[in-house]
């Protein structure tokens, strides 16, 4: 009686879940089409409807057509949320074609494992067993890395709906399906009520999610970052913009190494929720970072433009305004000027 408890509790949760995926991915499949992040975040969508398909149906035939569909869809669910974690979190992250092998390799290696195993060669057994702890440590070190990649972007981030999901649902996300692993795959595990506790907190996860996406405005976590219009700034924030404009300017505190936000709003005696709102929402900003590659990025064109600094290394130039590499100062500085900066160098410098 306890374990048809649990088997309809599983079910209602599983099928809750399954309604939110099935409403997000209606929304935003139109989308899909000229939108990489857009696109991904709906295959990981995917991916979890069949995910929940056998807590929701209780007999699924081995090896038909809709098992092998599951199976797929639960061994690249890592590696999407590892291609997702890429995309959506960072605004100048680009995705090549190796972050796609590292996110189907798992799935590819386990089903290699499941023919094997179908084959049912004795001799195999040792094969299949280091397959599955390859494919098993791959799928973690995915997750763990998407999971590092938010944190790392989160406290920069000036996208208030965005961050929240950094912070919260995708750590959460990243826990979970860790946790569902070790239980699972690792410690083998099957208490009656583990999978009706899964099922309802996939159905919880999801439920925030949607909340966060379609509450706000959907163009705060997808829509790619805009240039930054020269426009007046709102009354309201006058005051607080003289006295950013004047450290960044007349101080060259963009220089500063190591500065952050926080550090940042304690210099200009401004709240730091303030600061954040005033450099995405006045500003148009939507990284810390770039806010400070502007100020880098014009300093160091000024000098490019300059005949005194003429003979002056580039990789100098780029260090004194604040830029901690050459090869991040390259890539802010091409994409302000769509040039590099030897070539810009060249046209202004005769």
């Amino acid at each position: 009686m306890i374990n048809f408890s649990f088997l309809g509790f599983t079910q209602f949760f599983a099928l809750f879940a399954f309604a939110q995926i099935v409403m997000a991915f209606m929304l935003l499949s139109p989308k899909a089409k000229n939108n990489e992040q857009v696109k991904l975040y709906c295959a990981l969508m995917l991916a979890t409807g069949f995910y929940l398909l056998p807590s929701i149906f209780a007999a699924i035939p081995d090896l038909s057509v809709a098992w092998w569909l599951i199976f797929f869809a639960n061994n690249l669910l890592p590696g999407i949320f590892f291609l997702v974690g890429l995309s959506v979190f960072s605004d100048h992250y680009s995705i090549k074609q190796k972050h796609y092998c590292l996110a189907f390799t798992p799935a590819l290696i386990l089903f290699l494992a499941k023919i094997l195993s179908i084959v049912t060669i004795s001799e195999s057994e040792i094969i299949i067993t280091i397959l599955n702890n390859i494919a098993l440590l791959i799928d973690i070190t995915l997750v763990c890395y998407a999971l590092m990649f938010a944190i790392k972007f989160w406290r920069n981030d000036l996208v208030k709906e965005r961050r929240i999901i950094r912070g919260a649902v995708i750590s959460l996300t990243a826990t979970y399906i860790i946790l569902v692993i070790v239980f699972e795959q690792v410690l083998k595990i099957n208490w009656p009520w583990l999978n009706t506790f899964e099922m309802l907190m996939l159905a919880v996860l999801i439920s925030g999610l949607n909340f966060y996406l379609f509450t706000p405005k959907l163009t705060s976590l997808f829509e790619p970052p805009k240039s930054i219009a020269t426009v007046e700034p709102p009354t309201e924030f006058k005051d607080e913009l003289v006295k950013l404009k004047n450290v960044m300017v007349n101080e060259c505190l963009y220089r500063q190494e190591g500065l952050t936000i926080s550090k940042l709003a304690s210099h200009v005696a401004i709240q730091e929720y303030k600061l954040r709102t005033i450099i995405n929402g006045a500003l148009g900003y939507r990284n810390f970072n770039d806010f400070l590659n502007h100020y880098r990025i014009t300093e160091v064109s000024e000098k490019l433009s300059c005949e005194q600094f003429k003979s002056t290394p580039i990789l100098t130039l780029a260090l004194e305004s604040g830029f901690r590499s050459l090869s991040s100062f390259n890539k802010a500085f091409k994409m302000t000027h769509n040039a590099t900066p030897s070539e810009f160098r060249k046209k202004k410098v005769v």
